[in-house]
C-alpha cells in the first residue's frame, strides 16, 4: 500500500506496570508471541470485513490479506495487503481507492484496449474505463466472465489472446454464425441510442422464433459501456480498524502469553 500501516503498540499502556524480575525477562517472548496472536486475528477481521462491505468479492479480493510472524530477529508481526497477481492488477493497487477515496487503476483489459486500435485510434479513448452493459455475461461475482473479455480482446486483436477467435477459418466463422455465434466491436461515441462501449452482435439462428416475427438477423447487446473514471469513496477503512482491533486485543494476548511465559519458566527452574 502507499500509506504504511503504523500502530500505537501500547496504547492501553499495557507495559507501564510493575513487572517482577522473572516477568521482565519474558517479556519480549510474551510479546512477540501476543503480536502474532493480534495479527491472526486482525487478518481474519480484515476477510470478514471485506465480504461485508463489497457486493461478493472474489476469493482474490477475500483473501489478499496476508500478514508475517513476528520472530527474535524482527520482534514485531506484520500484517499487510497482496501485492502481486500472477494475472491482472494485485489486490493492493485496486484495493486502494477504497481505502483511501478516489479513482481506481486501469484493469488488465482496460490497459490492453488503450494500448491497441483500429483506424489509428485506441479501442478505449483515454480517460474512460470499461464498466459491464445490460447484455453483459456475469460471473457470480459480478464480474464480465472471463471467456468473453478473452473473446473480446482475440476478435479486437488487443493482446496476447488475439488468435482466439481470428486464427478460424471462414468456413468455421460462418458456422458459428449461424449456430447463433457472435462478433464484438466497439463505439467509441454514441450512435443513435447506443453508448460508446463493446456491443455484441449475435447473429440469430434460422429458425428463430423472434426473428421469424421482426424480421431480424442479428440482435445486438451492450457488454461493456464506456464511462469517465469512476470515483470511489473510502469504504474500508483498514487503518482504523486496524488500531481498534490492536487496541481492543493486544493487552489480553499479551497478559495471556506472559502469564504462560512465566510459567513455564517456573517448571523449568524446578527441574
Amino acid at each position: 500500500m502507499s500509506v504504511p500501516l503504523r500502530i500505537e503498540v501500547d496504547a492501553d499502556g499495557v507495559l507501564a506496570r510493575q513487572f517482577s524480575e522473572l516477568e521482565r525477562t519474558q517479556l519480549p517472548f510474551a510479546a512477540m508471541q501476543a503480536s502474532n496472536a493480534v495479527a491472526f486475528e486482525l487478518r481474519n477481521t480484515w476477510k470478514t470485513t471485506a465480504q461485508r462491505v463489497f457486493d461478493r468479492p472474489t476469493p482474490f479480493t477475500t483473501n489478499a490479506i496476508l500478514y508475517r510472524k513476528a520472530t527474535k530477529a524482527q520482534p514485531f508481526a506484520e500484517v499487510f495487503i497482496r501485492d502481486e497477481a500472477a494475472k491482472g492488477t494485485p489486490p493492493a493497487k485496486y484495493l486502494l481507492p477504497q481505502v483511501e477515496g478516489g479513482s481506481r487503476r486501469p484493469k488488465g483489459m482496460e490497459a490492453l484496449l488503450r494500448s491497441s486500435g483500429g483506424g489509428g485510434q485506441a479501442w478505449l479513448p483515454a480517460g474512460m474505463f470499461a464498466v459491464p452493459g445490460k447484455g453483459a455475461d456475469l460471473d457470480g461475482y459480478g464480474n464480465v466472465a472471463s471467456r468473453v473479455v478473452r473473446q473480446i480482446i482475440s476478435q479486437l486483436g488487443a493482446g496476447r489472446e488475439a488468435g482466439y477467435v481470428s486464427n478460424e477459418s471462414e468456413k468455421s466463422r460462418t458456422r458459428r454464425k449461424r449456430r447463433g455465434g457472435s462478433d464484438y466491436f466497439v463505439l467509441r461515441r454514441k450512435k443513435g441510442n447506443l453508448l460508446p462501449g463493446i456491443y455484441r452482435r449475435r447473429e440469430m439462428a434460422a429458425g428463430d422464433a423472434a426473428r421469424r416475427a421482426i424480421g431480424a438477423r442479428s440482435r445486438i447487446d451492450s457488454i461493456f459501456i464506456f464511462v469517465r473514471a469512476p470515483v470511489y469513496r473510502r469504504r474500508f477503512d483498514i487503518f482504523g480498524l486496524a488500531q481498534r482491533q490492536w487496541n481492543k486485543l493486544m493487552p489480553f494476548f499479551f497478559e495471556r502469553e506472559l502469564a504462560k511465559a512465566v510459567q513455564n519458566a517456573t517448571l523449568r527452574g524446578r527441574r
